[in-house]
């Protein structure tokens, strides 16, 4: 299911919106302290954070589909939690067509369950207790592949539309942007306040569904 892109209304809701963009990582695990410790590194990366007790909240929070800020996605996924295991929820989301990348979490799964995850397309797998840099390293590999995913789903028709959806004047920073000019630059060119490029330029990409310049740029040159 596509959710709609959440609006900017905020400052708070720009930050918050240039976390998303970073990535969007769902923690999903029945302990409290794990699920504690990972929410702060990831939260100190830059990174947006969700986190669920169980795979039934996880996948409440999905049924709703409310709208959320544009960008990539991550599943950290426990094996082992009380009713549905992390395995089962692989599963419903497969029978979903949820595509969202999964990296499983374990502190005692045996070598069976681990190439059963794997098998079934998860990413990675992690044994508890893993350090920071595995952690990032599992969570930048997730998100890279759903940004290829995101790309492989737009067809250039879908990125004229977006882009019509546009202001003149987002438009307008679209293109600079594209061309590698900074914020303060395009101010100065536009004769505007860096401020109200930062504005337009946050309501650009989200319209677009972009979460990069990079994948702003591959928009663009989608567009005849």
């Amino acid at each position: 299911m596509r959710r709609s892109a959440r609006a900017i209304i905020t400052v708070q809701d720009e930050q918050e919106a240039m976390r998303h963009a970073r990535g969007h990582i769902s923690v999903i695990d029945d302990d409290p302290s794990v699920r504690s410790a990972i929410r702060a590194i990831l939260l100190h990366q830059g990174f947006a954070v969700a986190e669920f007790a169980s795979a039934d909240d996880f996948i409440e929070f999905e049924q709703r589909a409310d709208p959320m800020f544009p960008g990539p996605r991550c599943l950290l996924l426990d094996v082992k939690m009380p009713c549905v295991s992390g395995l089962d929820l692989q599963r419903e989301l497969q029978q979903r067509a949820n595509s969202v990348p999964i990296v499983f979490m374990s502190g005692g799964s045996s070598a069976g369950e681990a190439v059963q995850a794997m098998k079934a397309g998860a990413l990675d797998f992690l044994i508890k207790p893993f350090d920071d840099g595995q952690l990032l390293d599992a969570v930048d590999k997730g998100l890279q592949r759903h940004l290829a995913d995101i790309r492989k789903s737009l067809s250039s028709t879908d990125s004229e539309a977006r882009f019509a959806s546009l202001s003149a004047r987002e438009a307008q920073i679209a293109r600079l942007v594209s061309q590698g000019y900074m914020n303060q630059q395009i101010a100065n060119q536009l004769g505007i306040a860096e401020r109200t490029v930062k504005l337009h330029r946050m309501h650009m990409m989200r319209k677009l569904g972009a979460a990069n310049v990079i994948e702003l740029i591959r928009i663009l040159d989608a567009i005849p």
